[in-house]
């Protein structure tokens, strides 16, 4: 094959991956507006997250239900960040896939990313432009003037749109960047798990929330248990249930009898007053 030559990449059942057009990264980047309206605090964005990207996927995979299922399985891993960095990911994912790359790569740009772009996002939409075209149209509205909440709502329409070139350039930054890596897999594959693993794991305080009851005390002085801990390890509990839940997990233990454990432990703790 010439260099000139781009690639033939198959799905798992040898048919050829189909291109995308722009017009399909398009409708990928409207479909991501609703992306929210399927969240949970168990995965948050991932379900809304995987669907925007569904139908594209489709289209080049087709009937591969083997490539379906590995796409649907690491894009539902849990998912947080800002709308708007979502769909660039989305856009990012989708060229990935496209080109065949290595999903454990695609996978740890997925996890690596999305809490640095939820800062990029939160602070260019939330902490820019949301009080900024408030306090304007807000200051219209005061005046009676009909143009408040009529702007208010064209520019939150416009942001909302503004989703396609977020898609497009996340397409396009993907084309490129598997390009660029292709020689390079094997020390981006362990440093993508890693940045990942990283960023999941600094989540951990944000949200598990474990801590002794203040009225548990420890000696004659009045020294509250959970200072202890917190001299020792700030978030020493979360750390230590997490990774106590991740070890039952590599003995292969039941996911409910977890859950049920977690919950009865939790009432037993609380009905003591230790926690």
């Amino acid at each position: 094959m010439s260099s000139n030559e781009e690639k033939v990449v198959l799905a798992k059942n040898g048919k050829p991956v189909q291109k995308l057009t722009k017009g399909d990264i398009d409708k990928m980047s409207l479909y991501s507006v609703i992306e929210q309206s399927a969240f949970s605090f168990e995965r948050m964005q991932a379900l809304g997250f995987t669907e925007s990207m569904l139908p594209a996927f489709k289209k080049m995979y087709g009937d591969s239900k083997e490539d379906i299922s590995e796409f649907m399985t690491y894009n539902m891993e849990f998912m947080n960040t800002e709308p708007h960095a979502a769909t660039f990911m989305m856009g990012l994912i989708l060229s990935m896939e496209e080109k065949g790359e290595d999903r454990k790569v695609i996978e740890g740009v997925r996890n690596g990313l999305f809490g640095p772009l939820a800062g990029v996002g939160d602070t260019i939409f939330w902490f820019t432009l949301l009080p900024i075209s408030a306090a304007i149209c807000c200051s219209l509205a005061q005046e009676g003037s009909i143009l408040g909440p009529l702007l208010y709502i064209l520019i939150w329409f416009l942001a909302a749109i503004s989703r396609i070139l977020f898609g497009r350039l996340g397409f396009t930054l993907g084309t490129k960047l598997v390009t660029t890596m292709a020689e390079y897999t094997k020390y981006l594959t362990e440093a993508a798990g890693i940045l990942g693993v990283m960023v999941v794991g600094g989540l951990i305080p944000s949200y598990v929330s474990i801590a002794f009851s203040e009225n548990l005390t420890f000696g004659m002085e009045g020294t509250t248990v959970q200072s202890i801990f917190d001299n020792v390890i700030p978030n020493l509990l979360p750390l230590c249930v997490v990774f106590l839940i991740y070890w039952l997990f590599k003995k292969k233990a039941n996911v409910l009898a977890i859950i049920v454990g977690i919950i009865a432990v939790s009432i037993v703790l609380s009905f003591l007053g230790w926690m």
